[in-house]
């Protein structure tokens, strides 16, 4: 039983994780995005490893799944410009 409550635990982290990106990517802030998408990440590893039956790993495809579309989101944004300085004539 142990084992099924740290399996939630970590998947609610991940989902929280996952939120969070998605607002970040929105905001178009790339470093924060990439360290929480590296978080959730790690915590996919982890749960992968805690999956046990059917269900669970179906959490896992559905949590690899939604990662994988941020990554792909988190890759398309570009750091943000610093403004040029201008010569005054």
């Amino acid at each position: 039983m142990d084992n099924i409550a740290e399996f939630v635990e970590v998947r609610q982290g991940i989902e929280s994780l996952a939120k969070e990106i998605a607002v970040l990517v929105g905001r178009k802030t790339l470093p924060e995005s990439k360290t929480r998408l590296d978080e959730a990440t790690e915590l996919l590893a982890r749960l992968a490893r805690l999956a046990e039956n059917d269900v669970q790993e179906h959490a896992v495809a559905r949590l690899t799944s939604l990662l994988g579309g941020l990554q792909t989101k988190v890759a398309a944004l570009r750091p943000k410009k610093h403004p040029s300085k201008t010569r005054v004539s």
